[in-house]
């Protein structure tokens, strides 16, 4: 298991929120069927800073998936500026 961060800026952040509500075709649903689960946080300063904390159970699955036409879709339609998009890995030194 991997844990992740994943930080960066949306264009709207009750938009990008709305979709990780549960239900079908969620963004928590999608991340799911990948063994990953997630949970979401937003500045509260400027909701438009977002992240997820993630558990990972397939590091190769995670990345052939943030590679795929499917999550390049899925962070247009969030409104998500991909330019700022930051995943760090927890490490034990």
């Amino acid at each position: 298991m991997t844990t992740l961060f994943d930080f960066h800026e949306v264009e709207d952040g009750q938009h990008w929120a709305n979709g990780f509500k549960d239900g079908t075709g969620s963004r928590r649903e999608m991340f799911a069927s990948l063994g990953i689960t997630v949970r979401t946080f937003r500045d509260p300063g400027n909701p438009n800073i977002c992240g997820l904390l993630m558990d990972a159970e397939d590091m190769d699955k995670f990345q052939e998936f943030m590679a795929s036409e499917d999550a390049q879709k899925a962070m247009s339609e969030d409104g998500l500026k991909v330019e700022t998009l930051r995943v760090l890995a927890e490490f034990t030194p």
